[in-house]
């Protein structure tokens, strides 16, 4: 698989991870401190997941157009589905500051309709996107492409422990070859930094949220 292909997958399949952990999770009532917990993980999750659909958005599809401009019809669904995926996850950031708020029953009944209205918007879009947008992607953009795109949109206004704490998010449960493809991507000394002051803050917000330990 072409290394940008798996990277675009291994994201994805983090989200589908945390949203799969968020609902079986919501199943019944938190502790406080968990609930907490919950709430800003979960933000902290859609905040990255904006990230990188600006990137996406502003930096991908133009520069697929410029290229191959009889493409548009495939952007614009592209760029249809982030739109409805947008307004599912603005709905599910309110539902999780308003449980973090208010942890009753009828909070918690909410934030679990706006994580399946999320689900529901997001699982269809990444399997196309997957399936249909980055066969397409990958044929149209270079290296040279991919390398701007990197600098200029996708670490573009993320800070380094912004960075480093989606990196420890995407190696979540990797399997040895998926974590060595990431880790590949960054130099080594980088990368030792990254896992020592960074994995253990990542660890214990994710396991705090979801097993509440």
């Amino acid at each position: 698989m072409n290394p940008h292909e798996e990277m675009n997958t291994i994201i994805h399949d983090a989200l589908r991870r945390d949203l799969a952990r968020m609902d079986e999770t919501l199943a019944g009532p938190l502790p406080d401190e968990q609930r907490l917990a919950l709430c800003a993980h979960a933000t902290w999750i859609l905040d990255v997941l904006h990230h990188h659909h600006v990137g996406e958005d502003e930096g991908v599809w133009p520069r697929v157009l410029a290229k191959r401009p009889d493409l548009r019809p495939m952007v614009d669904e592209m760029e249809g589905e982030h739109g409805a995926l947008s307004a599912a996850a603005e709905g599910l950031r309110q539902a999780l500051a308003d449980y973090a708020q208010d942890g009753s029953e009828a909070t918690r009944e909410e934030l679990v309709a706006a994580l399946q209205a999320m689900t529901d918007a997001t699982l269809p879009h990444l399997e196309h996107e997957e399936r249909e947008a980055m066969p397409l992607v990958l044929q149209t953009l270079d290296d040279s492409d991919w390398a701007y795109l990197e600098k200029h949109h996708f670490r573009k206004g993320m800070s380094f422990s912004d960075q480093a704490l989606a990196g420890m998010w995407f190696m979540d449960g990797l399997d040895a070859p998926r974590q060595a493809m990431v880790k590949s991507q960054i130099p080594g000394p980088v990368l030792w930094f990254m896992q020592r002051r960074y994995g253990p803050r990542y660890r214990k917000a994710a396991s705090m949220a979801w097993d509440g330990a």
